[in-house]
């Protein structure tokens, strides 16, 4: 049953199972605290009992000194009417019944064995049980008699003078418990209504803001330090969100004009060429510029594919061990090429044998990107230097130019997809906003960063930090 009712309590408001909990844990405490005072009322009544009976044994033992001493006790006692009033039974040290009053209880089998038990041993309480399944406190008191044998006194109350007042307490414990978790329970339903009322505000609140009001923001006030910071949690979720809100608009508004770009070109080529029924060489030579517009535009598809698997996090699923040195000289070899068509010098120095965990063919990527930036707003003559090191567990991969550099206020965007700062990125460089993203997403990917240090007309740096795997000889 407690089982049931938890389970339903688990589908329920947190207000009910506040109110449960407590409830329970104050039932709990003071029935604790009531069973231990009815175990101390108990022993202590008990002690009592004792005590009373032992005295009253000793009394009577007095009292009926001379029937005790008398040559026949049993017609002695059965004549004396404090004998008889008395629920007491004489035995002789063997157990023997001499004589028992007729108030003195009629005993059952085991009762009457455990009466002849205490006899023998001559002291001692003990509970003993008449025929109608009543229980008595029974005290074994030694009469000893000068010339005479051993008398053996004992003397029996009901142990209803003592549970009842128990069985009383109990029930006013009882009452008054149920009392108290009654007003309790009504009490804790409002204190956990007042507590829990600056939540249903947040739940109202954050109800009220929708995907196109996530500018707001809660104001809640709750006046505890645990609410407070919950308020404070979501107003930063929130303000994530908002980012994540605007940067998902912006990026699908840039995608769709990127994309729209070619498409529109390969279009109107297309229409031109049916308007003007062009020649077979003339189609074959659209069919050259068309297959540019689809390098591109497949080249772009590619690029928003790879920065979406690295912002879900599946870009690495395998990693290996990449020597960066021989990465670098790989890639100034292949990027020379670009190089040379604009008289700039790429120099790789300083090329320390570190390895880094991850994907070869993804970092070569992230070089290539740095350096067909550095090379294309580099000036003819300028050099574009490349190195690489490591400090503090990470390897350093830093890429520098002389070029136009970037200005201080376009340095916060300029890894956001399709950001073009202006002069430096404008779109007839040929670039489609997307290197220096898909750049910073791979190393992210990888656990780095990128970090950049630039000055307008003095050129720009870009230092990459990836994780040191190990060095060459442990490779």
């Amino acid at each position: 049953m407690f089982s049931a009712i938890l389970k339903r309590l688990t589908r329920s408001s947190l207000r009910a199972r506040l109110t449960f909990w407590y409830l329970l844990t104050l039932g709990a405490t003071l029935s604790v605290f009531a069973g231990g005072l009815l175990l101390l009322r108990a022993r202590s009544a008990f002690e009592t009992l004792d005590a009373d009976l032992q005295v009253r044994a000793h009394r009577l033992s007095g009292d009926l000194r001379q029937d005790l001493f008398s040559l026949n006790v049993a017609d002695a006692l059965a004549s004396d009417p404090r004998a008889l009033a008395e629920p007491i039974s004489v035995r002789a040290s063997t157990g023997v019944t001499l004589y028992r009053s007729p108030v003195f209880p009629e005993l059952t089998w085991s009762g009457e064995g455990d009466a002849i038990a205490a006899a023998r041993e001559k002291s001692g309480e003990r509970t003993i049980q008449d025929g109608q399944g009543r229980s008595f406190r029974m005290t074994t008191l030694d009469v000893p008699r000068v010339g005479a044998d051993r008398l053996i006194l004992q003397v029996a109350v009901a142990e209803s003078v003592v549970t009842t007042p128990l069985g009383e307490l109990a029930l006013v414990l009882g009452v008054t418990i149920a009392f108290v978790l009654t007003v309790a329970g009504w009490g804790s339903r409002y204190t956990v209504g007042r507590a829990l009322a600056p939540v249903d505000s947040i739940v109202a609140r954050v109800r009220d803001i929708q995907a196109h009001r996530l500018g707001e923001r809660l104001d809640v006030r709750a006046d505890s330090d645990e609410l407070d910071r919950l308020v404070a949690t979501l107003n930063a979720m929130l303000d994530r969100l908002e980012t994540s809100m605007s940067s998902a608009r912006r990026f699908a508004a840039d995608a769709s004009h990127e994309l729209q770009t070619p498409i529109a070109a390969i279009r109107g080529t297309l229409d031109m060429c049916l308007r003007s029924g062009a020649s077979a060489d003339e189609w074959r030579g659209t069919a050259v510029e068309l297959l540019d517009d689809f390098d591109r535009l497949s080249e772009l598809v590619r690029d928003l594919r790879l920065i979406a698997l690295a912002e879900g996090g599946h870009l690495l699923d395998e990693r290996e061990r990449v020597p960066l040195a021989e990465l670098v000289q790989d890639c100034c070899e292949t990027a020379a090429a670009i190089a040379d068509e604009q008289q700039v010098r790429v120099t790789a120095e300083a090329l320390d044998p570190v390895i880094v965990s991850g994907s070869s063919r993804h970092l070569r990527r992230v070089l290539i990107n740095l350096l067909q930036n550095a090379i294309r707003y580099s000036p003819s003559g300028a050099s574009v230097l490349v190195s690489v090191g490591h400090a503090d567990r990470m390897a350093t991969l830093t890429v520098s130019d002389s070029g136009c550099g970037i200005d201080p206020a376009d340095l916060p965007h300029i890894f956001e997809p399709f950001y073009r700062a202006d002069p430096a990125r404008a779109r007839n460089t040929g670039g489609s906003g997307l290197g220096l993203a898909i750049a910073d997403q791979i190393v992210r990917a990888h656990g780095g960063r990128i970090d950049v240090n630039s000055m307008p007309a003095h050129g720009s740096t870009f230092s990459v930090f990836l994780p040191l795997a190990g060095t060459m000889n442990g490779y």
